[in-house]
């Protein structure tokens, strides 16, 4: 083999590498780009294992980037109300998402994890023991009609079972 066909050879694997890597984060352009706008909508949140479910109506406004997406809006129910935010950043190189999570009364969280399918299933990190531990997991799924759930599951009491404790459905307004 010539040296310019060798040339050849590197500069096709190169363009076609480039070219490979492209759909996955036109797709995931495409994906994050169904988060843009208004939601509203409602669901039920549980705190610990002595209350019982709280139903809350909630909107969030969606502002999706090239690199992620910010998730702004509110929740609440009679008299109480919660900011609550979520930031999410994409990482082509590891298809993984990174952010943090903004709405607890302990503080900041950190979350990371990937995307499988319609959904972000994300950990989330807080910044102390919540029900006995500092783990939970969140699941956002968009399956691009108009409709956004989230769900947390954790458990309710140290060492207990997993639950649901959040699930939110909310659609685009």
């Amino acid at each position: 083999m010539s040296i310019a066909s060798s040339r050849a050879a590197i500069v096709a694997a190169a363009i076609i590498a480039v070219s490979a890597s492209a759909p996955s984060h036109a797709a995931e352009w495409e994906f994050l780009s169904r988060f843009e706008g208004s939601f509203s909508g409602g669901g039920t949140v549980q705190r610990n294992a002595q209350e019982s479910p709280n139903q809350v109506t909630c909107t969030f406004t969606g502002q999706p980037s090239e690199t992620g997406v910010t998730m702004n809006g509110k929740c609440g129910a009679f008299i109480f109300s919660k900011q609550i935010r979520a930031d999410l950043k994409y990482d082509p190189a590891t298809g993984r998402y990174s952010g943090s999570y903004i709405g607890s009364s302990i503080g900041p969280a950190g979350l990371s994890g990937k995307r499988s399918g319609d959904a972000i299933v994300l950990t989330i990190t807080w910044p102390q023991l919540v029900n006995g531990d500092t783990k939970a997991t969140m699941t956002i799924r968009n399956s691009g009609n108009g409709q956004l759930g989230i769900i947390v599951t954790d458990q309710l009491s140290p060492g207990g079972e997993r639950t649901d404790v959040t699930q939110l459905a909310l659609n685009q307004s």
